[in-house]
């Protein structure tokens, strides 16, 4: 069966149709009286030495991390990352988010950024995966690569309403206005805010590798053909540093 624009908007970001808001506002009180979601935080980080935040993981749990999303998902711990984290100071030894930091305001990004420096050891890891817009503008060119026609015929195909004219500015449109995505970053503009943040030590990863065991394969690039969401995606990982040591 074909499936509607809008199952496909939401298959991008791996979600299933909305609950009815009279069902979201019961699964919030209901979660809330039972206070699962302190429950589930507290239950995993008094299990885990070293551990490990996941913002922004929706359906798509990682195993040995806390999960943590805006949404009602079971197993999932509720966070609204543009406000104040409800962790204490020096907590995790790694954070991680995908495909996350652009849906919030640009405003609102730069706090989650520099919460989770707070929330962060020293000398722990962040990594963040966001679509790069600079291969997003270059589908606007006159001459393109094997690598750009293939994304670009596939996202047209996928993701592009059936009454636009498939073009690269057609695509260009929904990466802006689709999604709720808010600011798409370039590789400058996301290493700039994270070193506002506190970060250094800053390096551009391509997707599946990295210098930490624990953010090796990572991205949940089966959602999209192969090689199209490492072509999309632009992946910046940095460090807080420890004390005394040199920036």
């Amino acid at each position: 069966m074909e499936l509607t624009f809008r199952q496909r908007v939401l298959r991008r970001v791996g979600l299933d149709e909305p609950s009815h808001p009279y069902i979201l506002r019961a699964h919030r009180f209901r979660r809330s009286i039972f206070q699962f979601d302190r429950r589930l935080r507290d239950s995993y980080l008094d299990s885990n030495e070293s551990p490990k935040l996941h913002i922004g993981a929706g359906w798509r749990q990682l195993d040995g991390w806390l999960n943590a999303d805006i949404e009602l998902i079971p197993g999932v711990m509720r966070m609204d990352a543009t406000q104040r984290f409800p962790f204490a100071d020096s907590t995790f030894d790694i954070v991680y988010t995908e495909h996350m930091i652009e849906h919030i305001p640009y405003s609102k990004a730069a706090s989650m950024l520099h919460e989770c420096h707070r929330v962060m050891r020293e000398g722990a890891v962040i990594r963040v995966v966001t679509p790069d817009l600079a291969t997003v503008v270059g589908l606007h060119s006159e001459r393109l690569s094997s690598d750009q026609e293939t994304y670009l015929s596939w996202f047209c195909r996928t993701f592009v309403p059936q009454d636009w004219q498939h073009n690269a500015a057609s695509a260009i449109n929904v990466m802006f206005r689709q999604w709720g995505h808010q600011f798409i970053y370039d590789e400058g503009t996301l290493r700039t805010s994270m070193l506002a943040a506190g970060f250094s030590s800053i390096e551009r990863c391509t997707l599946g590798e990295s210098r930490h065991a624990d953010l090796q394969n990572i991205e949940n690039q089966q959602r999209y053909p192969y090689g199209l969401l490492k072509f999309e995606s632009v992946a910046l990982e940095g460090m807080k540093r420890s004390r005394g040591t040199p920036a």
